[in-house]
């Protein structure tokens, strides 16, 4: 049976804003254990799927026989964590705002949705522009929270933006140093047996970098490193099983891995020679062993999705060209780069995150292949912090941008590949593509929509915005045994990062 009290402590990035819907680094991370959803998905089952959806602030909800509209019921006797009842006004409010262009990134996870109509006090009803197959599982993801309508306008990057109806009450945040959350006395939900929730008293969560957290961990000073931050490269895994062989290991996969992105705006890489070129030299497993370190962290022979929606393993190697000896597609790629007039290269800004393992890792690894025999004078970037990065894309100084894309559901490929998307760091317009995407979200038929799927990402490796890497490393996730009942499922921000049925039994803590 669940027992009852004990701080939790774990670490990595505190986000720079709370507010969910902005979609920034590790937002979620913080904000969910003090704020609920409307729905979210049933973390007992791996399936990123509708049939793994559950109500959380919505006891129910029924969709109309034309797929049109949503009705939902939500819970009675919530409370806002200042005192004041929950109602639809909060509901209305939050779905407003989370679709709203000017309030919200993630608004265009909702491109079905037109409008919310209050019902009652605890009842709403959604109006869709059309029936979409991706509006629930959007609305199930971790940064789709519900925020309180009396407090519209508090500044998201202070603690007077942290009221929530969630497990947790933030009581004290030092920027760059902790956030400190204890248990919310008048939390409304109960586990499975009637017991309230949450378990625990409290939980600090310490910002720290990955090798600070490791070490820590090691000490026996947090409990786990953080409720979406894994270990997916082997130096790693390595290194903490040997200084903690007593950790468990918990494996959650990933449906999203790392694309390079290519900015199709310069020159010569607006000539698609040049771009079918880089993608024949293209070695997964080389990319994957600089990512991790093992080339089991991640899957060859796969194209810019994971094969669970993505096309078949045949169809990727034709389409990449990479369905012919690695010295023939050098032979090709090399042709064709005569062809574009760049025979002896030409110069490339390589541009990611992180500083020799990662993203960084596979990036560095395939700057030594285009250099090797494309002749291209490569200069790479790794290591850059966010305001740094976020300069030189807003700025446009950058070739390829190596990045997660980040598409749980298939739909929000549009946010990475429609002409303007937010996330377009390929500069990329085809208005065909623009067509399908748009359409996707309405097919509901579960072939119909796969095989829109597919040739979305046949359009994608014709063209090749970005080029695919196979990293999709799984996160192998470390903690102590008297932490209890931590379960993940693909989702970066899925309901664990509420923590609200986690407990401690101090009788199996390694001391």
């Amino acid at each position: 049976m669940p027992i009852y009290g004990g701080t939790l402590e774990y670490g990595y990035w505190i986000p720079r804003s709370f507010d969910a819907h902005q979609k920034v680094g590790y937002g979620p991370t913080a904000a969910l254990p003090v704020f609920n959803q409307l729905v979210m998905f049933n973390i007992d089952f791996k399936d990123v799927v509708p049939e793994n959806i559950i109500g959380d602030l919505a006891e129910s909800w029924e969709t109309s026989p034309d797929g049109l509209s949503i009705t939902f019921k939500l819970r009675q006797g919530v409370k806002w964590q200042d005192g004041l009842p929950f109602t639809s006004d909060d509901v209305v409010y939050s779905l407003d705002k989370m679709t709203d262009v000017n309030r919200s990134v993630i608004y265009e996870w909702f491109a079905a949705y037109e409008r919310t109509e209050k019902i009652d006090e605890y009842a709403v009803k959604v109006h869709l522009k059309y029936p979409s197959a991706g509006f629930m599982i959007s609305l199930a993801q971790g940064e789709s929270v519900i925020q309180a309508w009396h407090l519209a306008g508090t500044d998201p990057q202070s603690a007077d933006f942290m009221v929530g109806t969630g497990p947790f009450l933030l009581t004290e945040y030092k920027p760059g140093v902790h956030l400190k959350y204890q248990r919310n006395p008048d939390y409304w939900k109960k586990d499975k047996y009637g017991n309230q929730l949450p378990y625990l008293d409290g939980m600090t969560m310490y910002q720290m970098g990955a090798s600070t957290a490791d070490d820590l961990l090691i000490s026996r000073r947090l409990d786990f490193i953080g409720p979406p931050h894994g270990v997916g490269v082997k130096s790693r895994i390595e290194y903490l099983k040997q200084g903690a062989p007593e950790l468990l290991w918990q494996k959650r996969e990933r449906i999203t891995g790392s694309v390079i992105f290519i900015n199709t705006k310069h020159k010569p890489l607006d000539d698609m020679r040049v771009r079918r070129a880089l993608g024949m030299i293209l070695d997964e497993q080389d990319l994957i062993l600089g990512y991790a370190g093992d080339s089991s962290l991640g899957i060859t022979d796969v194209g810019l999705l994971h094969p669970s929606f993505g096309l078949p393993k045949e169809e990727v190697l034709k389409l990449m060209g990479w369905d012919k000896p690695y010295e023939a597609r050098v032979s090709e790629a090399q042709q064709l780069m005569a062809e574009a007039g760049y025979q002896n290269g030409f110069k490339m800004n390589m541009m990611s995150t992180e500083t020799t393992e990662g993203r960084a890792g596979a990036t560095l690894v395939f700057a030594e292949a285009l250099r090797q025999h494309l002749k291209i004078n490569v200069e790479v970037n790794v290591g850059l912090g966010s305001i740094e990065l976020n300069k030189r894309l807003t700025e446009d100084n950058y070739d390829t941008y190596t990045y997660t894309l980040d598409v749980p559901d298939p739909v929000q490929l549009k946010v990475f590949f429609a002409t303007g998307g937010y996330s377009n760091w390929s500069k990329y317009s085809n208005t065909n593509l623009d067509k399908m995407l748009a359409e996707v979200d309405s097919f509901l038929d579960p072939d119909k929509r796969r095989e829109a799927i597919m040739e979305i990402e046949r359009i994608l490796l014709t063209d090749l915005p970005a080029l695919p890497t196979g990293c999709f490393p799984p996160a192998m996730m470390p903690y102590y045994p008297h932490i209890k009942n931590l379960r993940w499922m693909p989702l970066l921000y899925s309901n664990i990062n509420r923590l609200e049925d986690v407990w401690i039994d101090e009788s199996l803590r390694v001391k």
